[in-house]
């Protein structure tokens, strides 16, 4: 016996409708019940599941606009037809705001409805396998997330921070090993389904470090998107706005490796603390350095936070143009981004101070071309 090919509850008051309905969709191949008013209606939808309500929007006592609420809301996956005369079109496009999925005018045109509920029934397929792929999405996101920040922070623990700081130190190197079995790519021919598998891989290991800096969340979003709109102004190529997305993901997870009491330290950092934090662009390289398709975004990653003058930046002091143009461009914005957000230790800038402070640093820790071209971008004059 064939499955049915869904199911489906008709409300209509008037009987021959009722009847004629039900032989016809009988006879399609869909499993259908009848109510001959709101009443009976809203106690079969609270004893059955149907897929889609043929609903008359003019009854006695309760009407189909009355009830129809009270479906939707009972039962979101139902979706809901409307019949009604053409003279109460006003309502039946009501009836669509109120959640109703479409509506059919009588008398009915037999063809034409059954186009509609084939419409129909499909639209709820779609968003019900979507529903669930998203779900299952977010489960597999999750699981990977969870398990990646426990072997982090069990090497963490079990080697200790001073051993975090020994050069490409083991717990690193394990991490690396793990980061990458955990994110295998197989089997993707696709150039774009590849960048995006790299991407989540990416944006998972991002989420680990975000997750021990609360305020830091989307930070990593903001500066790639403000990195790409300098990299855009300034004529980049689309391969240079690829790795700055990437290495603006990735340039922070190296914070895994600084404790707790610096990142959410309350008072000011001291020159040990910052020591600490300098870390970890160094940390964040190595953890990524493993996977082939993040060798060209190194550089950025590592020397993002090198001054201009090769004064007081880290971890290799560069200067000027030794500082491959991403990773100047995602100072900028890195530094933009960090000045307008709340830190444990001080407060936000509004976007005129933080101007200022990238004006007053231009050509000294920000290249000055970079600076100019995003004070333009902000409508600051330069």
């Amino acid at each position: 016996m064939e499955e049915p090919r869904g199911t489906i509850l008709i409300v209509d008051d008037e009987e021959p409708s009722r009847a004629t309905l039900y032989r016809k969709l009988q006879a399609d191949g869909y499993n259908c019940a009848v109510a001959n008013d709101g009443e009976g209606a809203l106690w079969k939808t609270s004893v059955q599941e149907f897929d889609l309500v043929l609903l008359d929007l003019d009854m006695p006592v309760l009407s189909g606009m009355e009830i129809l609420p009270r479906i939707v809301d009972g039962h979101p996956d139902t979706c809901v037809v409307m019949m009604t005369t053409i003279e109460n079109m006003p309502s039946a496009v009501e009836a669509m705001k109120e959640g109703a999925y479409d509506y059919v005018f009588k008398p009915l045109n037999m063809d034409d409805l059954g186009m509609r509920i084939e419409k129909a029934l499909e639209k709820r397929r779609l968003a019900l396998e979507n529903r669930e792929f998203q779900i299952h999405l977010e489960q597999k996101v999750e699981l990977q997330v969870s398990q990646i920040r426990k072997y982090l922070y069990e090497a963490v623990e079990a080697l200790g921070l001073e051993q975090m700081s020994l050069d490409k130190p083991e717990a690193v190197r394990q991490a690396q090993r793990y980061a990458k079995r955990m994110f295998q790519i197989s089997g993707t021919k696709d150039a774009a389904d590849m960048r995006e598998a790299y991407l989540q891989m990416a944006r998972t290991l991002a989420s680990i470090a975000e997750a021990r800096e609360p305020y830091a969340s989307g930070h990593a979003d903001r500066v790639g998107l403000l990195a790409n709109e300098i990299a855009i102004r300034l004529g980049c190529s689309d391969e240079m706005k690829r790795q700055i997305k990437f290495a603006a993901i990735l340039q922070d997870i190296g914070k895994i490796v600084i404790p707790d009491s610096i990142l959410s330290k309350q008072g000011n950092l001291t020159p040990a603390d910052f020591k600490e934090i300098n870390r970890h662009p160094t940390a964040s390289v190595e953890i990524i350095q493993r996977v082939e398709y993040f060798k060209d975004i190194l550089p950025l990653v590592e020397s993002h936070h090198e001054w201009y003058d090769g004064g007081g930046g880290y971890p290799k002091k560069l200067k000027g143009e030794q500082i491959p143009l991403g990773a100047r461009i995602l100072a900028v914005a890195d530094a933009y981004d960090a000045l307008t957000c709340q830190r444990p230790h001080r407060p936000s800038l509004t976007t005129d101070q933080a101007a200022q402070v990238l004006k007053r640093g231009a050509g000294k820790q920000w290249d000055p071309q970079v600076v100019e071209t995003f004070l333009k971008k902000l409508g600051v004059t330069v």
